[in-house]
C-alpha cells in the first residue's frame, strides 16, 4: 500500500530533523579534529587548512537545512490542521514538536 501524503510530509520532515543531528554531531567531531591538528606541530599547514575548510562547509550547510525543515514543519503543521482523514495525527505533531525544539535551538 502506497503511504498517505500524511506519512509522506511526515517521513521527510523527521528525515531532515534526523539529517541535523548528524550534521551536528559531525561538526562537533570535525571541531574537535582541528583543534587536534592545531595543537601538534608536526602537522602540515595545508593538511589544517582543508581540515578547517571541511568545518567550514559543514558551518555553511546548517543555515539552509534549518530553512528547510521550517518549510517541511510549516507544511506539515498546515495539512494537520486542515486534515480530515482517519489517520493518527499524534506522530506528525510530535515531528512537528520536534522540528519547533530543533529552530528554537
Amino acid at each position: 500500500m502506497a503511504p498517505t501524503q500524511l506519512e509522506i510530509k511526515e517521513r521527510a520532515l523527521k528525515r531532515l530533523c534526523k539529517e541535523e543531528h548528524f550534521y551536528q554531531e559531525e561538526l562537533e567531531q570535525q571541531k574537535q579534529h582541528v583543534k587536534k591538528l592545531e595543537s601538534d606541530p608536526s602537522v602540515d599547514s595545508y593538511d589544517l587548512k582543508k581540515q578547517v575548510e571541511v568545518q567550514q562547509e559543514t558551518e555553511r550547510l546548517l543555515p539552509e537545512l534549518y530553512t528547510k525543515i521550517k518549510q517541511f514543519r510549516d507544511d506539515l503543521d498546515k495539512y494537520v490542521s486542515t486534515y480530515e482523514g482517519t489517520e493518527d495525527l499524534q506522530p506528525a505533531k510530535a515531528a512537528i514538536c520536534t522540528a519547533t525544539g530543533l529552530l528554537e535551538d
